[in-house]
């Protein structure tokens, strides 16, 4: 059985590497920094950081044809990353196919925006009208981007919530498992928000494959507007992962809702 999400702080494997006790890179290394010896090796491990440490919100936006040249960042997250009305003069864009961007940030009448070279990132990725584009901060001058073009990519997609009272949603047929049957009426998939997590029911309403009950349960508990973007991601099977952003386009945070207590009070 899938044990859930796992802990944030972890050891990253592939960062290990061995260093030869013969040379000065040893030397230099155990002056400064814990270790562990193993024989003709020392064994280093790098850690990354718990995200709970970076506070910067992950932030999107839909493109339209001025956001080609000139990007805005949400006023909210921008205060957050660098403090009101203060900002760096360019961040790295890192895409996920490895390519990285050194982007200027331009100024006006206290908003910023992404300008000189964002171009180059809206022709790399192909982005254009209507594509939704979500910068995660690695750290406050480093942005990992990813893009859904038409709504969507092989693991990814968003939608939008209409009104408050829909709980209806679609979930592309590229998304689904190969082996997905339309005509099963008891798929409860699981949803993770943040360190909790949600069952949702999949059916098949007017020939599409939706979430249906639960979804108005994370709409009520969260008490959501209209106009809020969902973003999933597929882990495997029908395990999701979603982050929600406000009207703002800024991520919105739930770590302080009790949702075990909630959930007795719903049910």
């Amino acid at each position: 059985m899938y044990p859930g999400p796992q802990p944030i702080v972890r050891i990253i494997e592939d960062l290990r590497f061995l260093i030869p006790k013969s040379t000065q890179a040893y030397t230099d290394y155990s002056n400064n920094h814990g270790f562990q010896d193993d024989g003709k090796f020392i064994k280093v491990f790098k850690m990354v950081e718990s995200s709970s440490s970076i506070r910067e919100p992950s932030f999107c936006r839909i493109m339209n044809r001025s956001d080609e040249l000139l990007m805005p960042i949400p006023s909210n997250a921008a205060a957050k990353m660098w403090g009101v009305d203060k900002g760096p003069t360019n961040v790295l864009i890192e895409t996920d196919d490895g390519r990285t961007f050194v982007v200027f940030i331009s100024e006006a009448k206290g908003k910023f925006f992404l300008f000189n070279v964002w171009s180059d990132v809206v022709t790399h990725l192909r982005l254009k009208t209507g594509c939704l584009v979500i910068f995660n901060p690695l750290d406050s001058t480093r942005f990992k981007v990813t893009c859904c073009v038409n709504g969507m990519s092989p693991t990814c997609f968003w939608t939008s919530l209409l009104s408050r009272s829909s709980y209806f949603t679609v979930i592309p047929e590229c998304i689904l498992p190969r082996s997905h049957d339309d005509t099963l009426s008891d798929l409860i998939s699981t949803i993770h928000l943040s360190d909790k997590t949600f069952h949702v029911k999949i059916e098949t309403v007017g020939g599409k494959v939706c979430f249906t009950n639960g979804i108005d349960v994370i709409v009520s508990l969260y008490q959501l507007e209209a106009g809020c973007y969902f973003y999933f991601t597929k882990w495997f099977g029908y395990s999701f992962h979603v982050k929600i952003f406000g009207k703002n386009g800024v991520e919105m945070n739930f770590d302080d809702v009790n949702v075990d207590e909630l959930h007795l009070l719903i049910v």
